[in-house]
């Protein structure tokens, strides 16, 4: 496993990265909690990002809605100490979580176990500063944002990694624009994968033949700042766009994007981060720079419109966002590693619940929940 020195982010093209930036205390590793409580139904994940050591905060999710704060595990990776300006950077299948560490370009998995998270693995990513990661049966790619590449790895049944020899794809270029790409993500079928650009205002889709992604083909982004994203049921992509603070959609065909619906402003300020209901009815955007999470319906041809402008308010700025399996909450990751909690209803309403306080964190670094 390599183990560079930790270098800093490029400037990014928006001001919401510094809103984004949360704490640099550095989390110490602990051992995992018990999660035998009859109240606990599942857990919250985050990544704290420390460049010291990266690590995950564990939060058990109640019965009743709440959060409580449990134990921090190492990821035995280096964390960047600063935004990763991204989404994904956490992500669970099944009983495994994946999480960059940008720090020193590798990535960790971690077992969900009854007695807590137990590490299983740490490789090298292929590339430089992995920054979001994608999964897709044994099949993990991760977004290297320091070199502006895509590189796979195979998923062994005890989560144990290998490299995907020759699976390394560049991100598309237009002219000197750095991509400053923001996240990766198989569609639900795995055909294909989607790489948002921030800096270019491009969006890449790679069709995925026998694990092996093909060659970049871009799409211009209906809206500046292409950003977070999510599918529908259908497949359908739902993008956030940074830039207008708004949200497209599109269809993904024969490996490449058509336009659904081109920008739909949620009246606030850098729509970053964006999640889909199970159901694929509703979507919602955190808004980094005003402080509030929008909802938009979805319709069963991927259409999007505003369904609240401000559906709920945050203490701080969100700075990445996740649902609940079963669809009944949704956790906003706050700038400084806190968690708030919000009842999503049948019809897309939020109800706040509270804020929970975790380990100090680093900037945005990945969410995820079980």
């Amino acid at each position: 496993m390599r183990n560079p020195s930790v270098r800093s982010l490029p400037p990014l093209l928006l001001a919401v990265a510094a809103l984004a930036a949360g704490g640099t205390g550095v989390a110490n590793a602990q051992g995992p909690t018990a999660t035998n409580d009859a109240q606990v139904v599942g857990h919250v994940y985050e990544a704290t990002n420390a460049a010291a050591g990266n690590a995950v905060q564990i939060f058990d999710r109640l019965r009743d809605g709440r959060l409580r704060t449990g134990s921090v595990v190492a990821t035995g990776g280096l964390g960047l100490g600063a935004s990763l300006a991204s989404q994904n950077a956490l992500v669970r299948q099944g009983d495994l979580l994946f999480v960059v560490n940008a720090g020193d370009d590798t990535i960790s998995t971690l077992a969900i176990t009854p007695r807590g998270l137990v590490q299983r693995d740490v490789e090298p990513t292929g590339g430089d500063r992995p920054v979001s990661v994608t999964v897709h049966g044994s099949t993990v790619y991760v977004l290297n944002q320091g070199d502006g590449t895509i590189s796979g790895l195979r998923l062994g049944p005890d989560g144990q990694l290998s490299p995907l020899h020759g699976s390394t794809r560049q991100l598309s270029k237009v002219g000197d624009t750095d991509a400053a790409a923001a996240q990766v993500s198989f569609t639900p079928d795995g055909r294909h994968l989607l790489v948002t650009h921030k800096g270019d205002q491009t969006i890449d889709t790679f069709a995925v033949h026998g694990r092996y992604a093909g060659r970049a083909v871009p799409s211009r982004s209906a809206g500046s700042t292409p950003y977070g994203f999510d599918f529908d049921r259908r497949g359908h992509a739902i993008v956030s766009e940074a830039g207008p603070s708004a949200v497209s959609s599109y269809a993904v065909r024969f490996g490449r994007l058509s336009t659904i619906s081109p920008s739909v402003r949620d009246t606030q300020a850098a729509a970053c981060w964006l999640v889909t209901t199970r159901d694929g009815r509703y979507a919602f955007t955190v808004n980094a720079a005003s402080s509030t999470v929008s909802s938009y319906r979805i319709s069963t041809d991927g259409r999007v419109s505003l369904l609240q402008a401000v559906a709920a308010r945050t203490s701080g700025g969100g700075t990445d966002a996740a649902l609940s399996p079963d669809g009944t909450t949704l956790q906003i990751r706050l700038g400084n590693g806190n968690i708030a909690s919000y009842a999503v209803s049948h019809d897309g309403d939020l109800t706040s619940q509270q804020d929970t306080a975790g380990a100090a964190t680093s900037g945005t670094a990945g969410l995820a929940t079980d």
